[in-house]
């Protein structure tokens, strides 16, 4: 990480609506996302299989997103989205509980917010508007009954 200013959502962010169950956004995360993407995982709860998985499999170049959790300090990490990583990730996460997953995520490229999920799994989530319907469309249908559209 360097000395860049933290990832944070911006003005160029539309909210998709709110989504009501983890693994169905990881699920569509693993779908949709571009694959040379990082997806950031932040939590306080995180089960040391999780820790250890996405220790193994750490992004070798990442970027400091902002947290959305001040206290306790939380665990980051950043695993990229490339082969079968959030295969993997979504495998070992079916036999835990949300919180012991993450609290809070975000997929990004380089220096662009694609995703962010505050309270995922049981919050909203916005995506970039540069984001093609390529991409956001099939994000939203994979999520299907998991998301609650916003108007």
């Amino acid at each position: 990480m360097g000395s860049e200013r933290a990832l944070h959502p911006g003005r160029e962010d539309v909210v998709v609506g709110y989504v009501s169950d983890l693994y169905e956004l990881l699920h569509a995360i693993d779908e949709t996302m571009p694959t040379n993407s990082i997806l950031y995982l932040e939590g306080t709860s995180i089960v040391q299989e999780v820790k250890d998985f996405l220790s193994a499999h750490q992004a070798a170049e990442s970027r400091e997103v902002e947290p959305n959790t001040r206290w306790p300090r939380p665990h980051t990490f950043h695993l990229p989205l490339e082969g079968t990583n959030l295969t993997e990730l979504r495998q070992i996460a079916d036999r835990y509980a949300e919180p012991e997953i993450c609290d809070h995520l975000v997929v990004y490229r380089g220096d662009a917010v694609l995703l962010w999920a505050h309270d995922a799994g049981y919050g909203y989530v916005s995506v970039s508007r540069s984001l093609p319907d390529e991409i956001t469309t099939p994000f939203q249908d994979v999520l299907g009954a998991a998301l609650r559209r916003s108007n």
